[in-house]
């Protein structure tokens, strides 16, 4: 059973950092809105403003408020500038969450996305009590899938027209990590 968040202290590992978000934060939105798959299949604006980007940082700060789940600004320790998210989403089944991701493509290829959802992954599974982390992955989408992996996330299978991007049917690959998987290497 998943117990209603209670938002930890940033969580780091020397390098990067899983923060609340901030009102400051807008420009990693901005660059996310001009990236051409992030806003498919998010919330991040397609079209960004000011004031959109401000109304998703505010979306994201009431995942937690709300208890549907809990988001974090991805951000390099040393600068604390927001460069991505993680957000684990409540899924309907007891004890189950689901992991989302993204990291702006000006800081890709650092492996800020493989530590993030390394650090998201073990607090949900060592301190937040879930059962089990999925993530749902676009089967064309191979970076994501290797930061799974990566991550010790097993690939269970095919969801088959799972899920509408833009009035597209699209099937996704699911991960999952249970407690008792083994750590990731």
């Amino acid at each position: 059973m998943v117990a209603p968040f209670v938002h930890p202290e940033p969580l780091g590992d020397g390098v990067v950092v899983l923060r609340a978000w901030q009102d400051g934060d807008t420009g990693a939105v901005e660059q996310a809105s001009q990236d051409a798959r992030i806003p498919t299949g998010t919330t991040v604006p397609a079209v960004y403003t000011p004031e959109e980007g401000l109304a998703f940082v505010h979306r994201q700060r009431g995942r937690y408020t709300s208890g549907e789940g809990i988001s974090f600004a991805v951000a390099g320790v040393l600068h604390d500038v927001a460069v991505g998210l993680v957000v684990l989403m409540r899924r309907p089944q007891q004890g189950v969450l689901g992991i989302g991701y993204w990291v702006v493509p000006q800081a890709r290829g650092r492996g800020l996305a493989r530590r993030a959802v390394g650090l998201a992954t073990r607090w949900a599974l060592d301190d937040a009590g879930a059962a089990r982390v999925e993530g749902w992955v676009d089967p064309a989408n191979l970076p994501s899938q290797r930061t799974l992996l990566r991550n010790g996330y097993l690939r269970e299978g095919l969801l088959r027209s799972f899920m509408e991007f833009d009035g597209v049917r699209s099937d996704l690959v699911v991960y999952s990590r249970l407690p008792t998987d083994p750590a990731p290497v």
